[in-house]
């Protein structure tokens, strides 16, 4: 039997929508850190090394404690607003990381 007819299309296409989210997430994530630490000449914040442990520390802890808390909201007003609703927040992160130029704006 086809793999691609075993499983029905959602399944592939909630599986190709995770892979470029998770694609998404650790080019950024790999960069960040050089972004935040970087020299002011080259585009970065300059931030120290402490600040960048906290910035991305704090941030991949709400990362991973987040559903917990989204997965309950889901239940209660459906997962499709709820998704939307992420999808929206995600991006608009993506856009607005770029836009920040000192520590106190985070």
């Amino acid at each position: 039997m086809n793999i691609r007819r075993k499983f029905p299309r959602t399944f592939w296409v909630a599986n190709t929508i995770e892979l470029i989210e998770r694609w998404a997430w650790y080019g950024f994530f790999m960069l960040f850190a050089n972004y935040l630490t970087g020299s002011s000449d080259l585009g970065g914040l300059e931030f120290s090394q402490s600040q960048k442990g906290i910035i991305m520390g704090v941030g991949t802890g709400i990362l991973y404690f987040l559903p917990v808390l989204t997965g309950a909201i889901a239940d209660r007003y459906g997962y499709r607003r709820v998704l939307f609703l992420a999808f929206i927040v995600y991006t608009s992160a993506f856009i607005l990381f770029p836009m920040f130029s000192s520590y106190s704006y985070i």
